[in-house]
């Protein structure tokens, strides 16, 4: 397991810097459309595509790593005024749905698989790539579920950024 969970780690390092990087691509994308807008009164052809591709591909990447380090959105209210043993049940309980609804995601992709021969009409990107981008967000989060399952800590793996 310490060997999975240093390769998540890593993981996680690179989507940190991948999703930096693609962040950057935006925001000097969505300047640039801007600047060539109020200038020339015509934007950049493409300029959507690869700004809707790059925010898939941010939001998925990041949502692996902040599941990893507990970053995620969550509502505790409920099982912070439960006692010890009733929260380690309600973290397996977590970490056993996030298996599970990964799992559906990755069949769904697959069943809809057949489906992806679109393209977007200007940089004709394939459909693909826009519906991979849940495998890696999901297979990592199930990874990370079945580390924590194993340790018996927390759902989300490790808390420092």
């Amino acid at each position: 397991m310490d060997t999975l969970d240093k390769t998540l780690d890593l993981l996680c390092r690179l989507y940190l810097r991948i999703s930096q990087l693609l962040l950057g691509l935006m925001v000097l994308g969505v300047l640039s459309e801007v600047v060539m807008r109020y200038f020339l009164s015509r934007g950049i052809l493409g300029s959507g595509e690869i700004m809707r591709l790059a925010i898939t591909w941010v939001v998925f990447l990041m949502a692996a790593v902040l599941y990893r380090r507990r970053r995620h959105i969550v509502v505790t209210a409920l099982v912070d005024v439960m006692p010890p043993k009733v929260r380690h049940v309600f973290d397996i309980v977590i970490n056993v749905s996030v298996v599970v609804l990964s799992g559906y995601v990755l069949l769904q992709l697959f069943n809809v698989w057949d489906f992806l021969g679109l393209t977007t009409p200007v940089f004709k990107i394939p459909d693909t790539a826009f519906k991979i981008a849940p495998v890696f967000c999901f297979v990592p989060m199930a990874l990370q579920s079945l580390v924590n399952i194993v340790r018996g800590s927390s759902a989300g793996g490790v808390p420092e950024i």
